[in-house]
């Protein structure tokens, strides 16, 4: 009778954790309880014995990243500039290689693409496509360079990265700034999409 009564308070336990576990586990879940689109799920990969854009990626990540561009083009049928925020509850989650990839995918695509990075703590776009931190955003943004300087052409057509530059004590504030936002708006006249890490 002991080893039954542990069964059941083993299976009792595990209905409870089942229930008093509230994260999300599936598109539909996301759907009915955020009320946002499902534009794709990405396989989990080993970040460091990869690189970061395709070509140096698994098979199935790159077209799970095409499947998102397409979900992404879309579900956006506004004629203007399409501003994308990637975020992440963490680091190490793989939001820079997210961001990248679906900016490398848009520009092959034919669309006007620029990468921002304006994580301002823990910087990583200037690593991914092998150029300088600085001159970047944060330069740009105090007025110690002009955005010809900052904004960099890459080797892919119609894709242009705007490194971090240097990090700053007060990088929220620089975010939230008036000259950011005028500066966002000026970008909206030269880019189709601006995908923001």
């Amino acid at each position: 009778t002991g080893a039954a009564s542990g069964l059941v308070l083993a299976l009792g336990l595990v209905f409870l954790f089942e229930y008093l576990d509230n994260r999300i586990k599936s598109p539909q879940e996301m759907r009915s309880q955020l009320g946002i689109p499902f534009l794709g799920m990405l396989p989990a990969i080993d970040a460091g014995s990869v690189g970061a854009l395709p070509g140096h990626l698994p098979a199935n990540f790159a077209e799970a990243i095409r499947g998102v561009r397409t979900n992404v083009l879309f579900s956006s049928a506004d004629d203007g500039t399409r501003t994308i925020v990637v975020t992440s509850a963490g680091p190490g989650e793989g939001k820079s290689m997210f961001s990248s990839n679906l900016s490398l995918s848009l520009a092959q695509a034919g669309q006007r693409v620029l990468h921002m990075d304006a994580d301002m703590r823990r910087p990583r776009v200037h690593e991914i496509f092998d150029m300088t931190q600085e001159p970047g955003l944060s330069n740009l943004l105090v007025g110690d360079c002009k955005p010809s300087e900052a904004i960099r052409k890459t080797s892919v057509p119609n894709l242009c990265v705007l490194p971090a530059g240097m990090i700053p004590p007060n990088p929220a504030e620089l975010l939230g700034s008036k000259r950011c936002e005028e500066f966002l708006s000026t970008l909206r006249e030269h880019f189709d999409w601006i995908i923001i890490d």
